[in-house]
């Protein structure tokens, strides 16, 4: 069955494209600055993010606008070209997720190059992606190339919390922004091993979310006449039936076409068996039985089910007294085709017990038209950059920025390419310990980043002259 693993480490394709040098050295650089600039949200704080970012584009005199959500929660916004056409939309968010330094090789907020990867919290998720946009825009306004369609580079903040402060705001309050032709942002583009083969999702679809608070009904008593109205005991009843997944089995079509993708690169007979992770009959036993890896198999399982993840419980006051209420937060992961209000009338429904529901947050599944003009481009760069590649398209079990884009009506791709060896895998860098981009590996993406802008948004015939 496919794998991350392989025992010899493939050799990894050149740079593509005769992408400038210069561009992919001032790249590098300035990830690392934006590595160093601590966005950990909460809080944020990613004004002083934003404001370097600024600076590199006044460098080369192209102008960038700001939109405060709060004060600190900094989104930035330039583009260059022609005003009169649809622009190409290059996003990143600027925020990162926490990191504690003690478990980590290298600090997280050093940037420090070693083993030939820069490390530190945020150069997969996704700091690599503003430092692509910054470095082909400078890159543009240093050359003389001529532009027949705008390029735009959005920069956001708060999208590790949710969005609320960053591109969602955008959406309600600069939709200019967030209009275009298309818009690539995270997650794809990035090297999967599977069975031998190279693969390169490209994100077509993701789930949406409903965050909740559900407050528990109980009576409170003394601690020394245990009774079934203790809160506490309600709580582990809801939690328990929630530990079940009490939603069932669906194939959605971008699902459907992740695992045809597939199976075709693997051919038969494997590629037979791998269709059948998406057949409710068979499913759980290739998962149980032929894949057998926890790491993987709670992601396809999350593919094919509306999920509920426990996440923080609170309840009691005193060692001695029986809680008369508890309140339990649930992460719920909504599939394709599941509406976010009718999703909570069906939790009530399925998980049963004496409690109020309190909707935290939620936003819709987005999925994208891949029969836009941009995606067989997308394609077409990954099997360029890495001859013998497969690009598939996948969907997202958490959620992007994409969504302020679908809200705007902006088709958006996740598309933040990288080369990756089978030692680093994607998923294990994304929140975790030990974050880190090789050197090769993210010239080799600003490298497609460069190309799809040559591609979308160059007149036919311009040279780079550096």
């Amino acid at each position: 069955m496919p794998s991350n693993d392989s025992a010899k480490t493939p050799t990894p394709p050149t740079i593509p494209f005769d992408a400038p040098p210069a561009m992919l050295t001032d790249g590098l650089d300035i990830l690392k600055q934006l590595i160093q600039i601590d966005t950990t949200n909460p809080p944020g704080n990613e004004e002083k993010a934003a404001d370097r970012c600024a600076q590199y584009l006044n460098e080369v005199q192209i102008a960038s606008h700001c939109h405060d959500a709060l004060p600190g929660r900094r989104n930035l916004m330039a583009e260059i070209g022609p005003a009169d056409s649809e622009a190409l939309i290059i996003s990143a968010h600027l925020d990162v997720v926490p990191a504690d330094p003690d478990c980590w090789d290298h600090p997280p907020f050093d940037a420090v190059e070693a083993d030939d990867c820069i490390w530190g919290r945020g150069t997969i998720d996704m700091k690599h992606v503003a430092a692509y946009g910054l470095a082909v825009m400078r890159q543009l306004a240093k050359s003389e190339h001529v532009l027949n369609r705008r390029l735009r580079l959005v920069l956001f903040a708060d999208e590790e919390a949710g969005c609320q402060h960053g591109s969602l705001s955008v959406a309600d309050n600069r939709p200019d922004w967030l209009q275009g032709y298309a818009a690539v942002t995270e997650v794809g583009g990035f090297t999967m091993h599977v069975d031998g083969h190279r693969v390169y999702p490209i994100q077509v679809a993701e789930k949406g979310f409903v965050w909740m608070r559900l407050h528990i009904h109980g009576a409170p008593g003394h601690g020394s006449m245990p009774h079934e109205e203790n809160a506490l005991l309600k709580l582990a009843d809801i939690v328990r039936h929630i530990g079940k997944q009490p939603f069932p089995f669906q194939r959605t079509q971008p699902v459907q076409d992740f695992l045809e993708a597939i199976a075709q690169v693997l051919g038969f007979p494997k590629g037979l068996v791998f269709r059948g992770i998406g057949k409710q009959s068979v499913s759980d036993l290739i998962l149980d039985k032929l894949v057998a890896a926890p790491d993987k198999t709670r992601v396809f399982r999350a593919l094919l089910r509306n999920t509920i993840a426990p996440t923080i419980a609170i309840s009691g006051s005193k060692s001695n007294v029986i809680p008369g209420d508890a309140h339990l937060t649930v992460d719920c992961r909504i599939l394709p085709g599941t509406d976010p209000d009718d999703f909570v009338r069906m939790f009530k429904e399925r998980v049963p017990g004496d409690y109020d529901i309190e909707v935290l947050a939620k936003g819709p599944p987005v999925v994208m038209d891949t029969s836009h003009p941009i995606y067989n481009v997308l394609e077409q760069i990954l099997r360029d950059a890495d001859p013998g590649s497969h690009p598939v398209p996948q969907m997202l079990t958490g959620f992007t920025d994409a969504r302020a884009f679908d809200q705007v009506g902006t088709p958006c791709f996740g598309f933040s390419p990288i080369w990756l060896p089978p030692s680093i895998p994607f998923a294990a860098m994304f929140h975790g310990h030990n974050e880190r981009i090789p050197v090769h590996g993210f010239q080799w993406g600003l490298a497609c980043i460069w190309e799809l802008v040559q591609r979308l948004c160059v007149a036919t015939g311009d040279s780079d002259e550096s």
